[in-house]
Order: C-alpha cells, then sequence, then structure tokens
C-alpha cells in the first residue's frame, strides 16, 4: 500500500477554478453545488480545470455470513443473481455506466461462488460504449457469521485493504480520472451498522436502517443481532483493523483501501451509500488527513450513513433520494461532475467592460 501522506488541498488551484467560474456567462454561482464540487475537484487534483473524461466505477464483491441470520429482505444467494444481472448489463450500475460512459468494474473479493484464477479478467462481448468486467480478486469465500466468530482474520482485513488499494494504482495508471465507489454483499448493512456502532461508540439503534427494505419487526431482529454481535466481540473503537476483523466485511476493507489510495494519487473518488461511507470512515480513522478527499453523491435515509455523514462534514452532490447501493449514486454524481468540468472548460467568458 501507498504510504505516501497525504497532501493537502491545492488552494490556488481552488482559487483558480473559482474565479474562472464567476468569469463565465452566467449567474453568480448559477450551478450552484456542481460548481463547488469542480472547485473542490481542482483542490483534489492540482489543475484549475480539472478533468473527468475518462471514468471508472469500482463495485466490490462480497457475502457475509451474518446474512444466515435473516437480517436482509434477500437471501444469501441474490448476491450471485446480482452480479449475474450486471455481467448481462441489466442491473443499474451496468446500465447507467454504459449510457454514461463510464467503465464498470465489479471486483470479487469474497463471493462463495469460483469466478476463475485470481487475478483474471473476464469481460462481457464489446458493447458500442462501456464494458461491464467481473475481476477476480478473491481474499476468502465470504466472511464468517460473526454470531459465532471473527467476520475474518487480521491478516484478510489487510489484504483486503492492499487490493482496494492496487485497484486505484492501476486505474491511475489505466488514464482514468475518476472514480465512482460501490459494493454488493447480501448482508452489508448489518455489517456496517455494527462498525459504524462500534467506531463511533453509538447504541445500534442509532445507526441500524431498513438496508433493502426490512420490515419494522426485521429492523428489530437487525437490531438483536448486531447488539448480540458486538456484547460477544467487544470492538475496540480505536482500532480499526480489530472492529474489521470482528464484524467487517472483505469489500468494506477492500473500499477503505481504495479510498486511502485515491487521496494519496490525488485521483477524485465519489462515495455512494452507507456501505461506501462505512468505508470512509475506517479509512479516515486509519488517516484523518484523507478529510478534504472524500467526496459524497447523495445522503440516504440509513441512519448510519447520516451518523457518518454527520461526523465527517460530508456535503452531498445529489438530492435525489437514493436508496439503492451498488454504486449508482455515485456514477451518476461522477457523470454530473464531469458535465460540469465540460461547462468551466468550453463555455464562454463575460466580455470585458470596453467591449460592451
Amino acid at each position: 500500500m501507498n504510504t505516501n501522506p497525504v497532501g493537502a488541498l491545492d488552494r490556488k488551484a481552488m482559487a483558480a477554478a473559482r474565479a474562472h467560474w464567476d468569469g463565465l456567462i452566467k449567474p453568480p454561482q448559477g450551478l450552484g453545488s456542481l460548481e463547488e464540487f469542480v472547485i473542490h475537484l481542482a483542490g483534489i487534483t492540482g489543475s484549475a480545470r480539472p478533468s473527468l473524461l475518462r471514468r471508472r466505477a469500482l463495485v466490490m464483491v462480497a457475502e457475509h455470513g451474518v446474512a444466515e441470520a435473516g437480517v436482509s429482505a434477500y437471501p444469501p444467494g441474490m448476491t450471485r443473481e446480482i452480479v449475474k444481472a450486471f455481467l448481462e448489463e441489466k442491473s443499474g450500475t451496468a446500465v447507467l455506466g454504459r449510457e454514461t460512459r463510464t467503465e464498470v468494474h465489479l471486483i470479487d473479493v469474497g463471493l462463495k461462488d469460483d469466478c476463475g484464477p485470481k487475478g483474471s479478467l473476464f469481460a462481457m462481448p464489446d458493447r458500442d460504449r462501456s464494458v461491464t468486467t467481473l475481476r477476480c480478486r478473491k481474499i476468502a469465500p465470504g466472511t464468517g457469521n460473526f454470531l459465532r466468530e471473527r467476520a475474518m482474520s487480521r491478516e484478510q482485513v489487510f489484504q483486503a485493504l492492499q487490493t482496494g488499494s492496487s485497484l486505484v494504482r492501476e486505474a491511475v495508471r489505466d488514464g482514468v480520472q475518476g472514480l465512482a465507489l460501490g459494493e454488493i454483499g447480501i448482508g452489508n448493512t448489518t455489517a456496517c451498522s455494527a462498525i459504524t456502532a462500534a467506531l463511533l461508540e453509538l447504541p445500534p439503534a442509532e445507526v441500524v436502517g431498513r438496508g433493502s427494505g426490512l420490515s419494522p419487526a426485521s429492523m428489530e431482529k437487525k437490531r438483536l443481532v448486531i447488539e448480540e454481535a458486538l456484547a460477544l466481540h467487544r470492538p475496540p473503537a480505536g482500532d480499526v483493523i480489530e472492529v474489521l476483523s470482528m464484524v467487517g466485511g472483505l469489500e468494506i476493507a477492500a473500499l477503505a483501501g481504495a479510498i486511502l489510495e485515491a487521496a494519496r494519487c490525488r485521483t477524485p473518488a465519489v462515495l455512494d451509500g452507507f456501505v461506501t461511507c462505512t468505508a470512509a470512515l475506517c479509512a479516515h480513522r486509519l488517516d484523518p488527513a484523507i478529510g478534504d478527499y472524500l467526496l459524497l453523491s447523495h445522503r440516504s435515509k440509513e441512519r448510519g450513513q447520516q451518523q457518518i455523514v454527520e461526523r465527517l462534514g460530508l456535503q452531498p452532490l445529489l438530492a435525489f433520494d437514493l436508496q439503492y447501493g451498488e454504486g449508482v449514486g455515485a456514477v451518476l454524481a461522477l457523470h454530473q461532475a464531469y458535465l460540469a468540468t465540460c461547462v468551466l472548460r468550453d463555455m464562454g467568458m463575460w466580455p470585458k467592460k470596453k467591449d460592451f
């Protein structure tokens, strides 16, 4: 993993981007939060005219042993079906990726099924605009059921962090200029609720949400499962690796590694919903210097995500009331930001006063 320190935002590039926005033929702040988002991109990239021409979604995939406890509206095997929908380009993220020309990379870090030799790349047939691929970086065939045992070993947590980091470095080498982060994993909002409760030292009732569409009774069951797991493991709030090992997920740790590496590479990486925000919380605990590099697509109704957003001071770009996951919000936000960078680049300037 890259151990270089995370630098401060480039304030000169931000000032130059703001001055250019103000000189364009439009009302001041005419594009609202899009202008501020692009100014933030300038600070991250060090360029007053940031480019997002090449964009890639990294969607981490893993299965969770705790799904056996019935904490999701969907059965554990649904993870495999969602992956199949991605590869057939029938999932929401795959469709958006195709239509926005965003590369969609599914990363198997913890599927129970075998998708091929480690490190291999499987591409769908060529299409006119984009290709969705499944990449095998399997660390384990899912996590253990943390109601009975640790979710994974500390070594597996470090391996997942390194996997996320290497995927970002590879994207940068490929010329990718912006990343959208997403995930697939039945049961992962239960893991995220446990992680968030442990790291923020909150009772589970303040972080448990509906996830994939739970009823009130199922939400109560989910809360009890998390309480039982936290009582069993007693995860220490000051040790992120231990918390992830006890009640985490392989895709959550891989996302945390990607978030850390994106900041060190000064590459914009847009967070999606609760799961990616939980990964950002983990990454921030590992290196608080990344705080200025966190970009949020949207704010969902998940209580846990709301707690993290408040704690980290994140401002969402979109106000679409999304309740999806899988990187949908991040892909949408990254595309909106791309369009805004095109306006900054190509829109005309007000004429000088003497020209009136």
